[in-house]
């Protein structure tokens, strides 16, 4: 089955070379929740290969905070000094979220198979059993215009399928945006369901969720929201529920200034942008504070950064005027901007400013640079901004559900699973700085 091509997609020869026809910005999701679980999809693509020579091992360049000390990991000293980072979680405020998601939908499975042995061949390789094989092949119907076929899964299906199977065929499923549930669904990092559905949910609630939730390495997910719906009558359970779904892992982390001699240094680097002059004195002042000489990096980011990180947005009724929510491309974009440019919101505008500001880098990555990751086929799905020691701030989406929060460069790849077989990143700086 033939991947929809995204409304708002662009090649990534024309971030590189030269932007050729108008594109649109993505449509409107047909229900709130696609918009709201589009926490770590971006609504845009630049398709297209990417230069051999632009390609940079994710593997390759310095290991993120590793050494640990309880609950706190130290990392490397470098040109940033010396971070520490402490695990917290977010979760969005219970006024963002709405009580009332429309009807319930039935399950419906995009798959890629034009034909039904190729449908029963894709089923079998899932590790699905016979009798739930012939369940699907008495529902299949080939696509109208996109090809592959459509089944549909009874509850008692979707609920009977073990967890490995399960993470194996959504993983499948989620390569195609026709399947939006899988594509879009909530995960979580860590590996305890206690940390991601505790209180205030009730137990009836958990026991709903709790064995549709599939695992892939240090992550939890769950895609069969309307399954469980469909047993909650209660609007404010699901808000509850929604509030925990939309839970996020993220760092809080801090700078040590061990002694006056390294502030030069250390300035330097947080102080890119124009900023040196700023830092210094927050810099001095931190050396002077005795034994405890640590900073929260956020008081050194510019001012973008330092207003959004741990927030959640604050959507306006201009807000929907514009092409798109703030998005990753928006926010890695004005990173360094005092005043936020919002024609970037516009596809086309971003990608154009892309190609023309920024030139691709291999190694010593600095404060600010943009990070760009794409699958196999070239496919940009997410950016972000470097900080330092392998740290990205970033914001998954443009979901008004979708925080701007650090993140390891590793765990990157756990938030963009469907990506997972053959993902490269590409770093691109400011020709300006």
């Amino acid at each position: 089955m033939s991947k929809q091509k995204n409304a708002g997609a662009v090649r990534q020869e024309e971030v590189l070379g030269g932007l050729t026809g108008a594109q649109g910005p993505v449509a409107v999701p047909r229900r709130w929740l696609v918009l709201v679980t589009a926490l770590v999809t971006v609504p845009w693509l630049i398709a297209g290969a990417i230069y051999v020579s632009a390609r940079v091992d994710p593997d390759a360049h310095e290991a993120p905070i590793s050494a640990r000390a309880g609950n706190v990991s130290i990392g490397a000293a470098g040109p940033w000094g010396r971070l520490a980072a402490t695990p917290i979680v977010i979760s969005p405020p219970l006024e963002y979220v709405p009580r009332n998601w429309g009807p319930v939908e039935p399950t419906l499975w995009h798959v890629p198979a034009d034909s039904p042995e190729s449908l029963t061949s894709f089923l079998t390789d899932m590790g699905l059993a016979a009798d739930q094989i012939a369940a699907l092949q008495a529902t299949a119907r080939p696509h109208s215009t996109m090809g592959g076929a459509v089944v549909r899964p009874s509850p008692a299906l979707v609920r009977g399928l073990p967890s490995p199977v399960r993470a194996r065929l959504y993983n499948e499923l989620a390569k195609s945006p026709l399947n939006v549930d899988q594509q879009t669904s909530y995960r979580f990092f860590g590996t305890s369901t206690d940390a991601w559905l505790g209180p205030p949910i009730s137990q009836r609630t958990r026991e709903l969720v709790e064995p549709l939730i599939y695992r892939q390495g240090d992550f939890m997910y769950f895609a069969d929201i309307e399954l469980v719906r469909a047993g909650i009558e209660d609007p404010a359970e699901l808000q509850l529920l929604a509030k925990r779904l939309f839970r996020q892992s993220t760092l809080l982390v801090s700078l040590s200034v061990e002694d006056l001699e390294s502030i030069p240094a250390i300035a330097e680097y947080w102080g890119r942008g124009g900023r040196r002059v700023d830092v210094k004195p927050i810099l001095e002042s931190v050396a002077g504070a005795g034994a405890a000489r640590s900073i929260d990096i956020s008081h050194l980011l510019p001012a973008l950064a330092r207003e959004h990180l741990y927030r959640y947005p604050k959507v306006t009724v201009a807000d929907h005027e514009e092409p798109l929510l703030a998005n990753c491309l928006w926010t890695a974009l004005n990173f360094f901007a005092a005043d936020p440019d919002d024609r970037l919101l516009d596809v086309e505008v971003a990608l154009e400013r892309l190609k023309k500001d920024y030139y691709l880098v291999q190694d010593n990555f600095e404060l600010g640079d943009i990070v760009a990751f794409s699958d196999r086929q070239g496919n940009i799905f997410h950016a972000g901004v470097y900080l330092a020691d392998g740290l990205i701030f970033g914001k998954n989406g443009n979901s008004p559900l979708a925080p701007w929060s650090i993140l390891p460069l590793e765990r990157l790849k756990g938030h963009y699973i469907e990506h997972s077989d053959g993902w490269q990143v590409t770093y691109h700086r400011n020709k300006a700085l």
